[in-house]
């Protein structure tokens, strides 16, 4: 079994999933840590505003925290939202005993301008939560609450930042998310020692996100239960809500939405889909005979991504896979948007049968194909029957050439044509999987 880091957030929940205890998730799982919850309070919100807010009683709060901590080991605790005096006390009672580290998000309102704290127990949130905590992380409007100070300049940001650190803070880092500069984000990070550092980042031009002060402590959790410091978690933390809030999206009829996963399961399916059709490259070259298969054009193989919409969503051997005087081999290096015929052909694939990812082409010759119909189902398409148009464009005949193909017999896994003038006749075996298609030329080869 593999060891764990486990880290919890104390937050409400957001319907809309894009703030609180949702967003937490999410970010810790992304980061690599294992998120334990404590729902404070369910919210009825979307991306357009909070319609409803139901705190949760303090004896399911002490509940949940006994839950968690008489069996899980928590390596770093995020508060978010904390909506009454009950809370904030149940919180505070219980966390006194706590020796790990503890993220405070001062989460005073929605991006929307719903309170998520109420106003006459700030006083009580600054008493009780504000000592306890290894790091709080204000934005601005939180920062000027929360100080007393009207922040106009970025010397008033640090000035606020070291006057929220005398309410017992040990770290204090104000986001400049959301001061008036055009160009660049500033944040102030004063550490336990006094000392200031500025972090700044070009700006990216979105006014408002639903979620990013969640992501941002979500994040400064999670690296600090991975035991970073302060100073360093801060950066990576800025870097990760920097990047996501790049790819921010439009959910709703209101603020764009961080996606903290979207990302990771982008990256994850790329290295995948590397992965599995190096592997299977590798694995051809081992194959005798497979020489012989490979057209004048040369072979390629190609898996795409999931989602894939064009070539550069699916990855092939750069340069092909060509003939040697007494061998094969691959051209170049395994990567995206190395194939355009045979991607092409997989892509058409795909509209028809999303499953079917992965292709190969391989020579014509009448002996061949009969080995390839008496073990898997076949069609065909004439190339003399493409639209004139259709012949100036590179790789559109192809997509045309299998579309026409597959409605004939959606079931095949093997599209053929006989080519055409200065068109090199082509037999294409497609699969699910890259290692699919290497029993497939196994099996043919066998056969022929």
């Amino acid at each position: 079994m593999r060891s764990v880091v486990s880290a919890l957030s104390i937050a409400g929940s957001d319907s809309g999933g894009g703030a609180g205890i949702q967003a937490d998730i999410q970010t810790m799982a992304a980061l690599g840590v294992y998120p334990c919850t404590v729902i404070t309070a369910i919210t009825a919100q979307n991306t357009s505003r909070v319609n409803h807010i139901t705190p949760v009683d303090s004896h399911s709060i002490r509940k949940q925290i006994e839950s968690v901590f008489s069996d899980i080991p928590i390596r770093a605790i995020k508060i978010g939202m904390v909506y009454n005096k009950e809370i904030i006390s149940i919180v505070s009672s219980y966390l006194k005993k706590y020796e790990g580290p503890i993220v405070l998000d001062p989460v005073l309102a929605a991006g929307t301008g719903a309170k998520l704290l109420l106003e006459k127990y700030l006083e009580e949130f600054k008493s009780k939560l504000i000592p306890l905590a290894v790091l709080i992380t204000p934005n601005i409007n939180e920062a000027q609450k929360l100080s007393g100070i009207k922040i106009r300049t970025e010397s008033d940001i640090t000035e606020a930042a070291f006057k929220i650190k005398e309410l017992g803070a040990k770290n204090v880092i104000v986001k400049g998310g959301h001061f008036n500069d055009s160009k660049y984000v500033v944040d102030i990070l004063i550490d336990k020692n006094n000392r200031a550092t500025r972090i700044s980042n070009a700006r990216i031009h979105v006014n408002e996100t639903h979620g990013s002060g969640c992501n941002f402590s979500a994040a400064m959790t999670a690296f600090i239960a991975k035991k970073f410091p302060i100073s360093s978690s801060c950066i990576m933390a800025n870097k990760y809500v920097q990047e996501s809030l790049s790819e921010a999206i439009n959910l709703g009829n209101g603020l764009p939405v961080n996606a903290p996963l979207f990302s990771m399961y982008d990256d994850a399916c790329r290295y995948r889909t590397m992965i599995d059709l190096t592997t299977a490259v590798s694995e051809l070259t081992t194959i005798h005979g497979f020489r012989e298969f490979i057209p004048e054009t040369q072979s390629n193989m190609v898996y795409a991504l999931p989602y894939a919409k064009n070539a550069n969503e699916v990855a092939g051997v750069d340069g092909r896979i060509v003939k040697l005087i007494n061998g094969f081999r691959p051209g170049g290096m395994v990567k995206f948007g190395a194939s355009k015929h045979v991607a092409s052909a997989v892509l058409s694939f795909m509209k028809f049968n999303p499953l079917i990812r992965s292709a190969v082409n391989i020579r014509f010759d009448d002996a061949l194909l009969d080995s390839c119909k008496s073990l898997y189902p076949t069609t065909e398409y004439c190339r003399d029957e493409e639209p004139e148009k259709l012949k100036q464009i590179e790789g559109r005949t192809i997509s045309w050439g299998v579309q026409k193909a597959l409605l004939k017999n959606p079931k095949s896994e093997i599209i053929y044509h006989k080519g055409d003038f200065k068109k090199e006749p082509m037999i294409l075996v497609f699969g699910q999987h890259p290692l699919e298609m290497i029993v497939k030329i196994r099996e043919i080869i066998r056969r022929y």
